[in-house]
């Protein structure tokens, strides 16, 4: 079938907008959650399926000298020797990148870390201008045990909240190990001293996958809808795999092709 209205609450009332055409750009969380809820686009099985998030590890050390971590560009520094390594033992690849974080996120980081509280805590923080980080952006395969569905629970608004299911599958620990063996191995050279790691995951991915057939894809190669020809998807839920690269320039350039591909459809549609 087709989409002909959104309808929607704002300031406590109801209202129903017509359309033809509906673009769907709510990421990887919503737009699972909006097609769900409403049972649109759920043929293949498809949705909310194939959670995935980069992995992330970070690893920090403390150094004699000053060095500032929050100054000039946090990820300025971008090796791709790892992006696809020789002899690794899982899929893919991971890019290694310098960071930045801020005294109060990084002290929540060390808290959660480290365990530290209190006193041993502001002790550390102390040293804050003389630590810095390394972490990774690394792949994630497709796993049938990540997902995401609709839960009892209600929001604000009375509307079922999401509910999110992931675990590091065997291809991520694997990978994590292997980041976490060179970047300490590269402060250590560097000549930092009291090295530890943060495992961390980033950037929610998936959920509405591209594909070649409506079977086992949500969208076609065009961000359109196998099942409802007139919504289309433009996020990243589309993303069939991970890639080790930050998502947001491959969401722009799709959501460029979609919009492409749609105008060259009403284009021909008018004629």
């Amino acid at each position: 079938g087709y989409i002909t209205a959104v309808v929607y609450t704002q300031n406590g009332q109801t209202h129903r907008q017509a359309c033809r055409h509906l673009f769907l750009c709510g990421g990887s969380v919503e737009t699972p959650r909006l097609l769900l809820l409403n049972k649109l686009a759920l043929t293949s099985g498809q949705v909310g399926r194939n959670l995935m998030a980069h992995t992330g590890i970070q690893v920090w050390g403390t150094f004699a000298d000053e060095v500032r971590p929050t100054k000039g560009i946090p990820g300025g520094l971008i090796s791709q020797d790892t992006h696809r390594p020789k002899n690794a033992d899982f899929a893919g690849g991971y890019l290694l990148q310098s960071i930045g974080v801020m005294p109060v996120t990084f002290s929540s980081q060390v808290a959660r870390g480290r365990k530290m509280w209190g006193q041993e805590l502001r002790d550390y923080m102390r040293q804050f201008n003389h630590i810095a980080g390394i972490n990774i952006l690394g792949d994630c395969l497709p796993h049938a045990d990540n997902y995401l569905e609709i839960s009892d629970e209600l929001d604000g608004r009375q509307v079922p909240k999401p509910r999110l299911h992931f675990t590091a599958q065997e291809n991520e620990v694997r990978m994590t190990a292997h980041a976490e063996g060179i970047m300490k191995r590269i402060w250590a050279e560097a000549g930092a001293t009291d090295i530890w790691s943060f495992d961390r995951y980033a950037h929610v991915i998936g959920t509405a996958r591209m594909g070649l057939s409506g079977d086992d894809a949500v969208v076609d190669r065009d961000g359109r809808a196998f099942d409802v020809p007139n919504l289309y998807i433009s996020d990243n839920s589309t993303f069939p795999s991970a890639l080790s690269v930050n998502p947001a320039l491959t969401i722009m350039a799709l959501s460029l092709r979609t919009a492409d591909k749609f105008l060259e459809r009403e284009r021909r549609r008018d004629k």
